[in-house]
């Protein structure tokens, strides 16, 4: 956030934790730089399309998408010409009517600010103004890694955006494959929300779903599937085993880790603060035999030859392959 934010040129008004502040809007659009304000007909940091998409993962309950702002409402109709003298009565003056407005508003009658400029233009302060009414009760968000999102903050970054519910497996049955359905991959992200090993915080996006019993020994189930990072993927595939890191998997997706040192470690999934819904106990997990420990004692392999050398060797492979393909085609033809 500290080198976008020192992209502005130094007529930029804003502060340095402003900066800071607006350039992770940048980055979510896709910028390494941030737009500067100055104002300055020839200042080169003046202006800063987005160059490619990205996509924010947000986890958010029912509630919060729920209170999103209605549609503006129609116009109202006209009204005919009253007389310009109010009709005389001896009855007591009630009290006046409020005057209907075309306007666009919101469920209870106000249009807070967040709603009423695009996301883009909307400012740091904005954003975090408390807003009156229901939008101010709302329950957190989060993003996916863990950090908390202020519900009206969620619900107005769910306007315009894709939603895809999240369904608890309960005790359902297991897949019968190995690479588990998006729906049941979705879950356990969102579930889960970072790295299962202790002390990681890496995004559940960008991790492997991993078995905790390894299939086809243990099934596709939610209560044996968990969010690994590559780097601790593979500590648990070759460093494994009874001499080396040692996990189990409860119902409810806690795991213990049994370090080599036989100390033990539990971690929770992250989203039971906020979502404990996710946490619900799913079908118990059963064992088909015992795993067979072919990774026990080995190293992790090391390459030979660079990503660049493989990809070049493959190519050339195929191309030999292709080329003795049309020989033999041109021998073969009377």
């Amino acid at each position: 956030m500290s080198a976008v934010a020192d992209t502005a040129c130094p007529a930029d008004p804003r502060t340095k934790d402003q900066r800071r502040a607006d350039a992770i809007g940048a980055i979510s659009h896709g910028n390494d730089r941030l737009a500067c304000l100055c104002d300055a007909d020839d200042c080169p940091a003046g202006e800063n399309p987005p160059s490619t998409g990205v996509v924010v993962y947000v986890i958010a309950s029912a509630d919060t998408l729920d209170e999103r702002p209605a549609p503006a409402s129609p116009p109202p109709a006209p009204t005919p010409d009253v007389p310009s003298e109010p009709p005389t009565s001896d009855e007591p003056n009630e009290a006046a009517a409020p005057a209907e407005s075309s306007e666009p508003t919101a469920l209870d009658g106000y249009a807070p600010a967040m709603f009423s400029k695009p996301l883009r233009e909307l400012t740091l302060t904005e954003a975090l103004t408390p807003t009156p009414g229901r939008l101010a009760n709302l329950r957190p968000a989060a993003l996916m890694g863990g950090q908390f999102l202020p519900g009206a903050i969620a619900c107005r970054a769910t306007v315009g955006a894709t939603i895809t519910a999240i369904v608890h497996p309960g005790q359902a049955p297991p897949e019968p494959r190995y690479r588990p359905s998006k729906k049941l991959a979705d879950f356990v992200r969102c579930r889960d929300m970072t790295c299962r090993f202790p002390g990681c915080k890496v995004p559940a996006t960008n991790c492997d779903v991993d078995h905790t019993i390894p299939w086809p020994y243990g099934p596709t189930a939610a209560s044996n599937l968990k969010c690994l990072c590559r780097r601790h993927h593979l500590l648990k595939t070759f460093w494994g085993g009874q001499s080396g890191w040692r996990d189990e998997q409860l119902d409810d997706g806690t795991i213990i880790w049994t370090a080599p040192d036989d100390r033990r470690y539990v971690t929770t999934p992250g989203s039971r603060l906020l979502f404990p819904e996710l946490s619900e106990p799913t079908a118990t997990v059963v064992a088909n035999g015992t795993p067979t420990p072919h990774t026990a004692g080995l190293t992790m392999p090391r390459r030979k030859t660079t990503r660049a050398q493989d990809r070049a060797n493959r190519i050339q492979r195929e191309r030999g392959t292709e080329i003795g393909s049309d020989t033999e085609d041109v021998h073969s033809t009377p």
